[in-house]
């Protein structure tokens, strides 16, 4: 538990959870649930240690944030994707005029 708390976990993925809890003490969920008055000093020593500002909403609002940012990064990717291929269309048709001028000259030529 202390571990845990500690943000030093050696076998799980550190979340204050009891499933980190059973991980980190080596033993089963279901043997965690059972043992109650370890689980309660441990939900109380979580409690404590979260007691500042409201973690999960700090995090949903941080999400909001990122989804933002990344429906931003979307649209702005997707607008220069529609203009470089409105270039490649432009660049073709240059390619197509100047392969007919070319060829024209070609045939003056000979």
């Amino acid at each position: 538990m202390d571990r845990l708390l500690a943000g030093e976990p050696q076998r799980s993925d550190g979340s204050l959870t009891v499933a980190s809890l059973a991980r980190e003490a080596g033993i089963s969920r279901a043997t965690a649930y059972r043992a109650t008055e370890a689980l309660e000093a441990f939900r109380q020593r979580v409690d404590e240690r979260t007691s500042g500002p409201d973690v999960p909403a700090t995090l949903r609002e941080h999400i909001r944030k990122l989804q933002g940012e990344l429906r931003e990064a979307r649209r702005a990717r997707y607008e220069e994707i529609t203009d470089l291929r409105r270039s490649v269309d432009t660049l073709a048709q240059h390619v197509q005029v100047l392969t007919l001028d070319n060829e024209r000259l070609r045939a003056e030529l000979a």
